[in-house]
């Protein structure tokens, strides 16, 4: 059975929801709808990650908890737009905190001791959640990332990647082809004045919008919208995830957005947690190279299916 209480609606959207198994045996959202005020689906990342139509082992806890934030409106075109935020949380109790600092420790590196960061009272180990994800900013300073003093490279970070795709899934649009959406910028949730020793857990993605009506032939179709961290460490990806490789990372969520204009308002969207069909298919070493060398971290991020600047 799918676990209701982990498909919330927001407030004044459908209470409805309608949870089966679909054909890989993956628990799937499929009422999901978007309304005027929108809508959110709530998964987990579990580290290593894992298939997310196999339940974890008894006493494995997730490492983050997350949430697909939409929200319709209309641009200043008025053409229907979505709008989309992820959003992630660390589990800040006594026993998360242990499991957090016991995973991310990484003892068989011994560089590693050079460049972890605590908190002031040394009880988090990377406590600024939004420092370990982002991209931009200057290495070991404004970001726990920097330059792997082995493989001679910087790749730690977490990015969000948007595609869309006709309603079969199999022709992708000419927005995003060239150019998909693309950020790898973490902003503190309710937290101001942070440094690399304060403690952030909550933390949110930039805003993508995808306009609805853009794709070849109308009303129809499908985005998939994968979250990444592009350097694993040497942890391994779950069987059933594409192989090709993130940078040196791998997809640590996946989801699927379908809409069909023609129904009824109210059964228009349905977003559902998949096991990844293929990867990103993104030049990440290229992109992240371009975007550490600027100064603003929105010079390389693609947030509309309306931006004719190539970006890839």
């Amino acid at each position: 059975m799918c676990d209701l209480r982990r498909c919330g609606l927001t407030s004044g959207a459908l209470g409805l929801l309608l949870c089966m198994l679909g054909p890989s045996g993956a628990a799937t959202l499929l009422g999901a709808v978007v309304q005027s005020d929108g809508a959110k689906l709530d998964f987990s990342i579990f580290w290593p990650p894992r298939d997310p139509s196999m339940a974890p082992p008894t006493g494995v806890r997730p490492l983050l908890n997350g949430c697909v934030q939409l929200h319709r409106d209309d641009d200043a075109a008025g053409l229907e737009v979505l709008r989309l935020r992820v959003r992630l949380s660390r589990p800040a109790d006594e026993i998360g905190c242990k499991y957090w600092n016991a995973q991310l420790a990484f003892p068989q590196y011994a560089w590693m001791r050079r460049v972890r960061v605590w908190d002031v009272d040394e009880q988090w180990l990377w406590p600024n959640l939004a420092y370990l994800l982002r991209l931009h900013g200057r290495e070991r300073e404004d970001r726990y990332g920097g330059v792997d003093p082995v493989k001679g490279v910087d790749n730690d970070f977490a990015a969000v990647l948007i595609r869309k795709f006709d309603a079969t899934g199999k022709v992708e649009s000419p927005d995003t082809m060239q150019a998909p959406l693309v950020a790898a910028e973490w902003y503190p949730v309710d937290a101001v004045d942070v440094d690399k020793q304060s403690i952030v857990q909550v933390v949110q993605s930039d805003e993508f919008t995808l306009h609805l009506e853009r794709l070849e032939g109308g009303r129809q179709g499908l985005t998939t919208i994968w979250l990444i961290y592009a350097d694993f460490m040497g942890a391994p990806m779950p069987r059933s995830w594409p192989t090709a490789a993130e940078y040196a990372g791998g997809i640590l969520a996946c989801f699927e957005l379908s809409w069909n204009l023609k129904e009824k308002r109210g059964s228009e969207f349905k977003l559902r947690q998949i096991v990844p069909k293929h990867s990103t298919g993104f030049d990440w070493p290229k992109w992240a190279l371009k975007t550490r060398s600027l100064k603003d971290s929105k010079s390389t991020a693609k947030l509309s299916d309306a931006a004719i600047a190539d970006h890839h």
